[in-house]
């Protein structure tokens, strides 16, 4: 049988934003569907996704044929997509990527906490999605993760992430951190909240990761976390992560939960319930790039500015609540010019004006105005009646498929005398919960009797907390 042979040509593809020459990430993919990772170029692979960060130009050898070439820039930047006719001869294609709207303009710059690449490539790739903060990860520990070495020397700040599913507590983010955390870890202690009080203790920001693991609620009553992902690395531009029990999540108590959509439900619902107990948590976002499916800043988290940017700044801000998460609409909204995480005094009969914008490069399905946990309004601009105090939040959906897209901001707060309300049934919920995780743990589990008792110490100190807002809610 005769043997064809093709000689290659190569494709040159520049990229620019706005005429411009720009680093954006690029898809080659052949008539039959197949994709080409550029050669000399960052590249990545994972399940569904590959592509390649190209700055400015590069040229990808391709046999006669066919090809679609696609570039994509972040959240703010429209893709542009071009079909290429591959002869004998080198080709060349142009892809100049629109920017539909610039957040940084409007004073809101970008962050993804929860990144594992290689650090000498991330300058290329928060060119290439536009993303203002992107610590990396560089010591990760927990479950049956090898002893972990001391920082490098070059490095005053550190990225940590503590995870251990399963059996264990889940994950926490412990950024911004001067000294590493211990890394022979037991699956259950030392407790997660003694890694988020090292950080505080040693100035770092501590992410939640994500609302479902099953000790965040004994994090969030001892006041350990900084921001919790309600937008997170189980959703990806493909697909969704619906497997959760499985890696030690707390139990979905809806079957509705366990579709794309009701997931990412399950995600805001359980948020809801800690502010229903007078908790005060930002809303962040991590893509955990390099382990999940997504390009850095695929999730990524906006904060409003107070002064001019900084990353120091950027967290302080994040930290006081002036944040939106979101893996696609671009999300703004004030109350009475404010930004979230802004404080009202409630009034009887409270009118306020609030401002909704969304930008998408996607369809947007439905907007929602969420007080208490109910949704009171259809995220349009205009007069609002405040009806209790409490807190009050914008939410927006893309349709959901086999992925789905969504926005959140994080509260606006209007309080009496000061203070916020809390709802019985949610305090009471979540001290039932960790009296339950109290009474399942085992002594055997523990690497001595003395980590027992502190781990139980810690369980009954949670306890009190919401038992104590039981009582709160009744008065």
């Amino acid at each position: 049988m005769p043997v064809a042979f093709f000689l290659l040509a190569a494709l040159h593809v520049h990229v620019t934003a706005g005429g411009r020459p720009t680093v954006a990430r690029v898809y080659v993919a052949g008539s039959a569907g197949k994709a080409y990772r550029i050669p000399n170029t960052i590249g990545y692979t994972r399940r569904g996704e590959t592509h390649s960060i190209v700055e400015r130009e590069a040229a990808i050898p391709l046999a006669p044929g066919r090809y679609t070439v696609r570039a994509e820039k972040g959240s703010e930047f429209r893709p542009v997509e071009k079909t290429v006719e591959i002869h004998q001869d080198d080709a060349r294609v142009d892809l100049d990527i629109p920017r539909f709207y610039d957040m940084n303009a409007a004073g809101w710059y970008s962050g993804d906490l929860h990144i594992h690449r290689d650090p000498d490539e991330m300058p290329l790739l928060r060119a290439a999605e536009e993303l203002n903060v992107a610590p990396t990860i560089t010591r990760h520990v927990g479950g049956n993760r090898p002893q972990a070495g001391p920082f490098p020397s070059d490095a005053a700040l550190q990225n940590q992430e503590v995870e251990r599913l399963f059996k264990g507590h889940g994950a926490v983010i412990l950024l911004h951190t001067p000294e590493p955390v211990e890394s022979r870890l037991n699956d259950l202690y030392p407790m997660d909240v003694e890694f988020c009080r090292r950080a505080h203790a040693m100035g770092g920001f501590v992410d939640g990761e994500k609302p479902i693991w099953k000790n965040v609620p004994v994090n969030v009553a001892l006041g350990a976390l900084d921001a919790i992902g309600v937008v997170n690395n189980h959703f990806h531009p493909h697909d969704t992560m619906l497997d959760a029990e499985k890696y030690g999540s707390m139990e979905r108590e809806k079957p509705e939960y366990k579709t794309v959509a009701g997931f990412a439900q399950w995600m805001i619902d359980l948020y809801y319930s800690f502010l229903n107990c007078g908790f005060r948590i930002p809303v962040s976002a991590g893509s955990a790039s390099g382990v999940m499916p997504s390009w850095i800043g695929y999730e990524r988290v906006y904060v409003k500015m107070t002064a001019p940017f900084s990353e120091e700044q950027w967290f302080r801000d994040l930290k006081s609540g002036r944040s939106i998460a979101t893996n696609g609409p671009l999300l703004e909204v004030e109350v009475n010019g404010k930004p979230p995480g802004a404080d009202f005094p409630w009034k009887q009969a409270m009118r306020v004006n609030l401002a909704v914008r969304v930008h998408s490069q996607e369809p947007v399905q439905r907007v929602e105005v969420v007080l208490n946990g109910r949704v009171i309004g259809g995220g349009k601009s205009g007069a609002l009646t405040i009806a209790e105090p409490g807190w009050l939040a914008v939410r927006c959906f893309g349709p959901a498929g086999a992925a789905i897209r969504y926005a959140h901001t994080s509260p606006f707060y209007f309080t009496r005398d000061g203070k916020l309300p809390v709802q019985h049934a949610d305090a009471e919920r979540w001290a039932e919960y960790v009296k339950r995780l109290r009474e399942a743990a085992d002594p055997a589990d523990y690497p001595s009797r003395e980590a027992y008792g502190k781990a139980q110490a810690a369980f009954q100190e949670a306890e009190q907390v919401y038992r104590r807002l039981t009582y709160t809610s009744r008065r």
